[in-house]
């Protein structure tokens, strides 16, 4: 009996330390992504994180202490790419596979990192919603082979 209380007393304590988001933003992250699956909360310094999985991608999203937007990650293949960042990939990166992009959305922008592959040579761009590339790096996959597979 006293492993009881003791478990019941331990449980309590553990979720009242963890102050989740209200009811009010949970209910404005249902309204705003009715199709979210798998959907998890956790409580940061800086606000709330919610994960979850929708259309097939991985998304997180940061809202500050009073439930509001601050911030957001999409993680996809790629083929959900806006047709601007297409275009600067196909004419600067032919023949280059996407192994996957991470949209990152503020209030204010949205910014794209994208890994390409081609042969050897791996890339990872950051690329702004104009189409611009702001960064390029390139590495040397020593493990694949010469072939674009």
């Amino acid at each position: 009996m006293k492993k009881i209380v003791s478990y019941a007393a331990c449980l309590f304590i553990m979720s009242s330390a963890f102050a989740g988001p209200g009811s009010t933003l949970v209910e404005k992250f249902n309204q705003t992504f009715p199709n979210a699956q798998k959907v998890k909360w956790a409580d940061a310094k800086a606000g709330y994180f919610v994960s979850f999985y929708q259309n097939g991608n991985f998304e997180k999203i940061l809202y500050d202490k009073d439930g509001d937007f601050n911030c957001s990650w999409k993680y996809s293949d790629g083929k959900s790419l806006p047709t601007n960042i297409v275009m600067v990939l196909n004419r600067k990166y032919a023949d280059t596979k996407i192994l996957g992009v991470t949209e990152f959305t503020t209030k204010d922008e949205v910014s794209y990192n994208v890994k390409l592959t081609k042969n050897t040579t791996l890339y990872s761009l950051d690329i702004a919603s104009d189409g611009s590339i702001k960064k390029e790096e390139k590495y040397i996959n020593q493990n694949a082979t010469d072939d674009n597979s």
